[in-house]
């Protein structure tokens, strides 16, 4: 006859040969790792098994740890007991930041998947500002461990870009993208270079002088640091999100060069991804649509939602389910092109209505204005 203690010890055995054999799948979230997920669940299934740990104790895991058993509705939280886990439904809403005119404030929303499924994907979360800057454009593109900046705005309203990073806690720039040296695209580049810590600085060519080019140069230079011109299609990823960059194919077009000179760039998360067009116009627009890979389903509409006789095209190209539109009371988008995006089904925001957050996994998208 087997003791007390040879029992325990057979049953242990047991289950883990059980659980070894079954691969019995489970998901870790919070702060813990995914290899504590098999040694929670052997503690959780032998405290309920083992003489002298019956349905009635108390099962304590890690304050960090929800053990969801894929396959089944049953979670076990930290601090549940056995009886109180049973049956358990674990869902957990996405949840983004809404940012507003004087600053940002929490905000929860629902983001549902194709299939259905209301979790949070245990992937990366990318969270997309589209700043309220009047019409220029100023993106944040943050993950838990990367910072981007796609185009700076105004160099009137460049404080509220940088105390936007300040309230996010924001100390160091991984890349601050140029699309263009527009006015209202590299007027705040000068005073990110100030305040934070960048990492690298990716611009097109420069077509034209300005103050605010000038500005942005000192600020370089007193950074001690130079820009990457991309010349050549370039791809990187970090922290889970893909970026691509999309170079202007000449050098000098007949009309608008600056605007025709900008950087496209793509962002994916998974199969979802979003598109800054900058200010492509129509030589730019037609070679875009040249280009392969440019399928979104964000699209960051090009030139603030002005009319040219390849958006329909372009639009229809790129295929996205929603669009932003950079642009301001006063400098609204063109009628035409709202027609164009409604006529193919896109949701469509605009900054002009606030600033808009962006949640973007694998498997959800979360618009809030």
């Amino acid at each position: 006859m087997l003791n007390e203690k040879s029992l325990d010890e057979n049953i242990l055995v047991f289950l883990m040969r059980l659980i070894q054999t079954l691969r019995i799948p489970v998901r870790v979230s919070g702060a813990g790792k995914s290899f504590r997920a098999l040694g929670v669940t052997m503690c959780f299934l032998a405290c309920l098994l083992l003489p002298g740990c019956g349905r009635n104790q108390n099962v304590t895991l890690p304050d960090d740890v929800e053990v969801t058993v894929q396959g089944s509705d049953e979670a076990v939280q930290s601090g549940a007991s056995s009886d109180s886990a049973q049956g358990a439904s674990s869902a957990t809403g996405s949840s983004t930041k809404a940012a507003t005119d004087s600053g940002t404030e929490q905000g929860t929303e629902s983001g549902v998947s194709a299939s259905g499924d209301t979790s949070v994907s245990a992937g990366t979360t990318l969270t997309v500002t589209a700043m309220k800057a009047g019409a220029a454009d100023a993106f944040v593109l943050m993950t838990d461990d990367h910072v981007t900046i796609i185009d700076t705005g105004l160099e009137k309203k460049a404080d509220k870009l940088v105390d936007f990073l300040v309230e996010q806690g924001v100390t160091r720039v991984d890349e601050m993208i140029i699309t263009h040296f527009d006015k209202d695209h590299v007027g705040g580049a000068d005073h990110i270079l100030n305040e934070v810590e960048v990492g690298t600085v990716y611009t097109t060519y420069q077509s034209k002088e300005s103050d605010d080019i000038s500005a942005y140069m000192a600020a370089l230079a007193a950074a001690g640091m130079t820009e990457t011109v991309v010349s050549d299609i370039l791809s990187y990823e970090a922290d889970g999100v893909t970026f691509t960059i999309y170079p202007p194919q000449s050098e000098i077009y007949a009309d608008k060069t600056s605007n025709n000179s900008s950087l496209v760039v793509k962002v994916s998360v998974g199969e979802n991804s979003m598109l800054f067009a900058g200010d492509a116009e129509t030589e730019r627009l037609k070679e875009l649509l040249g280009t392969e890979g440019l399928e979104c389903t964000i699209l960051k509409v090009p030139h603030h939602g002005r009319y040219s006789p390849n958006t329909k095209a372009f639009i229809d190209y790129v295929s996205p389910k929603y669009a932003i539109i950079t642009s301001s009371n006063s400098e609204p988008e063109d009628p035409e092109v709202m027609n164009i995006l409604s006529s193919a089904g896109v949701e469509t925001y605009l900054t002009r209505d606030g600033t808009i957050a962006i949640s973007i996994t694998e498997s959800d998208i979360v618009i809030s204005q």
